[in-house]
């Protein structure tokens, strides 16, 4: 076969190649395009976009920190002869913990008081010596040297009297250091000793330490642009807050903005706060890392839709919103996220529709239909509105 007969058949092959894709393209450039030709419209599900109070919240992560905690150490030595509680238990201030031998500080104290019974004899002996010679000296019967004497002998018999009382104060003290009891209310932790183990006065491990854990505080930190927003809010009342074991789950329990700290932390930034939980049902634990809210406000004519509805483009956040039975592209602007719900600053108005989760086979100027109407976009956004914060939370 001839060379040029060969080049023209590869010509006419990529001839017929491009006539068929032109052909098969033609509907479309027409405009003769599918949706446009009575194909099925794509089922959407819809909110309204609503105007609603929305609380102005920051949220960190903070630690739990027993209101008080108290390490108990023995202040004096000897064998631990009884221990009056379990690890773990509730005790109240002034509860008995343990009880430290208490036979040679006993012994002390006995020796003290007969030490004092016996300089208070001597005193009682100088003082009436020195009355007696005090009405013969008038009378000169003694000399004026003798009376100065006994009046020396009085003085020094009181001042033996009050250190044999400081002596048995103090013997008295020791006595009541064997007895150990609780300085504060809260739970107690581990033992680090056994009955009838010799306790030391000098040892620098506790016996138990007790942490106060109704309330407790959770301490946090939060970037300073925030500070004076709180500050502000703070002066009006005290700021709520909500406490989660992680951002995404339920409130655990609720409290109140307590302390803001007197100075920012210049290599992070940042300022430290601390909140007050009562938890009364001790559902938090010192030490444990917990989700906080911090609701500063309440924006009352905020513009929410359900967070499931905002999509991220090249140019940023955009929506589906429904116009004339068509599904329209609309850039929004998001101001912050609460909960499921987005406020929205720019890009809508209230009672547009914006379609929710949007399917996959959706595409702008698509016809749709909306099924399982959800109303409003405060209706089915899962907040609820809480009396404790005058807001709203997931």
């Amino acid at each position: 076969m001839k060379k040029s007969t060969v080049a023209m058949l590869v010509v006419s092959g990529v001839i017929a190649a491009f006539a068929a894709i032109w052909y098969v393209t033609l509907p479309a450039a027409n405009g003769d395009d599918p949706d446009k030709r009575g194909a099925k419209p794509v089922q959407v599900r819809a909110v309204a976009a609503a105007v609603e109070a929305v609380p102005v919240v920051l949220d960190a992560v903070g630690t739990v920190e027993a209101d008080q905690s108290v390490a108990v150490r023995a202040e004096v030595g000897g064998v631990l002869q009884k221990i009056h509680f379990r690890e773990g238990d509730l005790v109240k201030a002034g509860q008995l913990l343990f009880q430290i031998e208490s036979s040679v500080p006993q012994a002390e104290v006995d020796r003290a008081r007969a030490n004092l019974a016996r300089d208070q004899a001597a005193a009682n002996e100088a003082r009436a010596q020195a009355r007696r010679l005090e009405s013969l000296v008038a009378k000169e019967y003694v000399t004026q040297q003798e009376y100065a004497l006994a009046v020396a002998q009085e003085q020094a018999a009181d001042a033996t009297v009050r250190a044999s009382e400081a002596a048995l104060k103090a013997v008295q003290a020791q006595l009541g250091y064997a007895r150990i009891t609780s300085p504060i209310s809260g739970r107690a932790g581990i033992l680090n000793i056994k009955q009838g183990n010799l306790v030391s006065a000098a040892s620098t491990e506790p016996l138990v330490t007790i942490n106060a854990t109704r309330p407790v505080m959770v301490a946090f930190s939060v970037p300073q642009q925030y500070l004076q927003t709180a500050r502000d809010g703070q002066r009006k009342q005290p700021l709520a807050v909500e406490v989660r074991r992680d951002a995404q789950d339920e409130v655990l329990t609720t409290g109140t903005l307590a302390f803001i700290d007197n100075a920012v932390d210049t290599q992070t930034g940042t300022i430290r706060m601390k909140a007050r939980i009562p938890n009364r049902d001790e559902i938090v634990w010192p030490g444990e890392l917990v989700s906080l809210r911090l609701i500063m406000g309440v924006q009352q004519d905020a513009l929410v839709i359900p967070e499931a509805a905002v999509q991220l483009g090249q140019d940023g956040t955009y929506v589906y919103v429904i116009k004339d039975g068509s599904a329209r592209v609309q850039a929004i602007r998001v101001v912050r996220q609460v909960g499921s719900r987005v406020v929205v600053g720019e890009g809508l108005s209230a009672g547009q529709q914006v379609i929710v989760n949007p399917p996959s086979n959706l595409r702008a100027d698509s016809q749709v239909v909306i099924v399982g109407a959800q109303g409003d976009a405060g209706a089915k956004s899962g907040m609820a509105r809480s009396a404790a914060t005058g807001g709203y939370r997931p």
